[in-house]
């Protein structure tokens, strides 16, 4: 099993962040190796991205599922692969340090059953870990930069 925790200090206020959080639209397509989203309802989406591990560049398909949205602060999510046998949760936690600068943590972990992934377990694991600071970066960014960023 994966799993990643990032933190980065995002200046802006903690409501900017708990409104870009709070929407999948905004930040779906931060997450590395982005190719689509579908939106089937306020908790309820499928992705499409593709990551590296190892010699291995899969195509994954995800259902991400929210979980609670705890205002103004916590935005937990549930992930179950759709072409890739593997189940995840995350979030993302919004703190205030000062009425300008908010403690934004990014949270992952995904379990994969592939024989695959159990043969580059190491890498697999690695993987989750990036993955989690760059979207978590790459958020932090795009508030700061005052909107959604589709890079």
């Amino acid at each position: 099993m994966g799993s990643g925790f990032h933190y980065v200090n995002v200046h802006a206020p903690r409501p900017k962040v708990w409104t870009f959080i709070r929407d999948m639209n905004a930040w779906a397509p931060l997450v590395p190796g982005y190719k689509e989203h579908i939106i089937f309802s306020d908790r309820h989406s499928a992705w499409k991205f593709a990551v590296h591990y190892g010699m291995v560049t899969k195509k994954i398909h995800v259902n991400v599922k929210i979980t609670n949205w705890n205002e103004p602060s916590e935005v937990k999510f549930t992930l179950k692969g759709i072409n890739q046998r593997f189940i995840g949760s995350g979030f993302f936690k919004a703190e205030e340090v000062s009425t300008v600068v908010t403690r934004m943590t990014g949270s992952l972990t995904i379990e994969s059953t592939s024989p695959l992934a159990k043969l580059l377990q190491n890498t697999f694991d690695k993987m989750v870990v990036d993955l989690t600071k760059e979207l978590t970066l790459a958020v932090g960014r795009a508030i700061e930069r005052g909107g959604r960023d589709h890079l």
